[in-house]
């Protein structure tokens, strides 16, 4: 069994950004050497997240808008209030908010996606594609890929 991992840092402009990391993902996948297995691929940020869905300009808008009608970033979120926080405090917070990056994050699930590797490439449907999604401001960042297999 091979194991590999490799990783990706990125800086994001923000505001529900959708990078197309597919390319980058495949390539670390032919660079493991495994031909069948999976490959995980991991945000370890709970303001971002990996997801597969195409990468399609009217979805894309979409997505955005739906994200800020459900969570709009000009509401009130405990986790920014400052009188009442008092974990997890990161100095570059206190001057801008995130409270929805947070909430969208829970709301859109696991940071990863886990995609099933044969004859050495990625078992994607025809228009699917990785995503790596910033909820929050624009950051230094980064994404993992682990391939497991033989």
């Amino acid at each position: 069994m091979k194991v590999y991992q490799a990783e990706r840092s990125v800086r994001t402009r923000g505001g529900l950004e959708v990078r197309d990391i597919t390319e980058e993902v495949r390539e670390f996948v032919a660079e493991s050497g495994v031909q069948d297995g999976i490959a995980c691929v991991y945000s370890p940020h709970t303001t971002c997240c990996v997801r597969v869905n195409e990468f399609e300009t009217g979805f894309l808008e979409d997505f955005a808008r739906l994200m800020r009608r459900l969570v709009p970033s000009d509401k009130y979120y405990a986790h920014d209030d400052w009188d009442l926080r008092t974990e997890n405090i990161c100095p570059e917070d206190v001057e801008f908010g995130n409270g929805h990056a947070h909430c969208i994050g829970m709301l859109m699930g696991p940071a990863s996606e886990s995609i099933p590797v044969r004859e050495g490439e990625l078992c994607l449907g025809t228009w699917q594609r990785v995503l790596f999604i910033e909820l929050d401001r624009s950051r230094d960042r980064r994404w993992l890929v682990q391939v497991v297999g033989s």
